[in-house]
């Protein structure tokens, strides 16, 4: 599970930004969005949280703390296989200022993988990383590096494996060693960067990036799993969208595919390539009965549903852990129906039954309605983003104020209490 998402200089955040899901004791006697984690070596379990709701103005780095998240789990995934002159494409440092690109970005992750807690970071510039460090953190207090790195000279235990020193005296500069190491010494790196990488899982985030999960990745899951087919099926009934049925299909689609360059010179023609798609048939409930709509013409509410469909089942059913990024949560969904989303998952979904953790960027204020110990969200699950002077963006939590828990978090994010709000001016012909 995610403890901790951290980095410096990328985006529009100039300055250190950190994003905990460590729960703090504003609420010990609650366990309303709480998921506990056993860690080995320690007795008491970590307390983390089950979510997160960034909120902020637009243009204030919302959507930014997500694509970091996406950054790092490209990086860990990708660099074992660049060409050795491939820019580092992630790499985005915070262009307001003459020092961007003279610092690297800097990105990190505290998380439990398998019962152990690391805390992984890197460095980069857009050719090369200036450091990298895995740590194992005990339940002590203390820590092993596992490995560090500066330049291209490497220290730490895992040095001490044969497979691994053979790594570490010669490799790409533009490489990360976790990356190379899950590749070419498994049974040292275990299931590290794996693990980190589904609590960044860019895989789900909706709107944007490198992992879109589209409607047909629905369908064709739907089809293949009629335990989410039906998960799905109720979902949509219960959400008053007017469907009653639904059904996934597969059907096959042909796509020309243009002849190599050894066809085209004996004039050959363009290859037709088969191939499988799959589309989900809602019915909607009539008095005479129903009929099926075709989904291009389903509302965008509906269509979002669909969407969200994976990762809300994912966060209650995956056999290990994740953590998913999305960004504008609330696009195209009524308040009562994204309320009704976070309420089961943060909320009612048993603890033992939490699989994952869901960190999302939204406007909807909706979710921070009613007093402090009893809204939705905890406060230390709201999480605010604006933006200074000079153009640097700054993170920060609404448990940070030390307020009572009787007091309306909407209200008072709405009153200017905590910042974090546009500053409008007059609209002129």
């Amino acid at each position: 599970m995610l403890i901790e998402f951290y980095g410096r200089n990328f985006g529009c955040f100039r300055d250190e930004f950190r994003l905990s899901m460590l729960a703090t004791d504003i609420d010990p006697d609650s366990d309303r969005g709480i998921v506990e984690v056993a860690v080995r070596g320690d007795e008491e379990p970590l307390r983390l949280l089950r979510a997160a709701a960034i909120y902020g103005p637009n243009a204030s780095g919302k959507s930014t703390v997500l694509r970091a998240a996406e950054a790092l789990s490209y990086l860990i995934g990708a660099t074992a296989s660049l060409e050795s002159d491939s820019k580092l494409a992630p790499y985005e440092p915070f262009a307001l200022g003459a020092d961007g690109e003279k610092t690297p970005v800097r990105l990190g992750v505290k998380a439990v993988v398998d019962g152990t807690v690391y805390d992984y970071e890197v460095q980069f510039f857009r050719t090369h990383f200036a450091t990298e460090r895995l740590r194992l953190l005990h339940a002590d207090g203390g820590a092993t590096d596992l490995l560090e790195r500066n330049g291209q000279d490497v220290s730490g235990e895992w040095t001490s494996d044969p497979q691994f020193a053979l790594i570490s005296q010669s490799f790409r500069p533009n490489a990360l060693l976790l990356s190379l190491a899950d590749r070419l010494a498994p049974a040292l790196a275990k299931n590290i960067a794996v693990g980190i990488r589904r609590l960044l899982a860019a895989r789900q985030h909706l709107n944007a990036g490198f992992g879109f999960r589209s409607r047909n990745d629905a369908a064709k899951r739907a089809f293949a799993d009629k335990t989410f087919a039906d998960w799905l099926a109720a979902r949509l009934k219960s959400a008053d969208v007017g469907v009653v049925d639904m059904k996934p299909e597969e059907f096959e689609i042909q796509v020309p595919s243009s002849a190599d360059e050894d066809d085209q010179a004996a004039g050959g023609a363009d290859r037709i390539m088969k191939h499988k798609s799959y589309q989900i048939s809602l019915r909607h409930g009539t008095p005479e009965g129903g009929f099926a709509v075709p989904y291009h013409r389903e509302s965008r509410g509906t269509q979002r549903l669909v969407d969200l469909a994976p990762l809300l089942y994912d966060l209650a059913h995956e056999a290990s852990p994740m953590a998913a990024f999305v960004d504008e949560l609330h696009e195209s969904l009524h308040p009562k129906m994204l309320e009704a989303i976070i309420r089961e998952f943060n909320c009612e979904t048993p603890m033992n039954q939490v699989r994952g953790q869901l960190i999302f960027a939204t406007h909807e204020t909706a979710l921070l309605d009613g007093e402090a110990w009893t809204a939705l969200l905890r406060r230390d699950q709201i999480y605010l983003t604006e933006k200074d002077a000079s153009g640097a963006a700054r993170l920060y939590s609404v448990a940070e104020f030390k307020e009572r828990n009787n007091l309306n978090i909407r209200r008072r994010y709405l009153q200017g209490r905590y910042g974090a709000l546009p500053s409008l001016g007059a609209i002129s012909d």
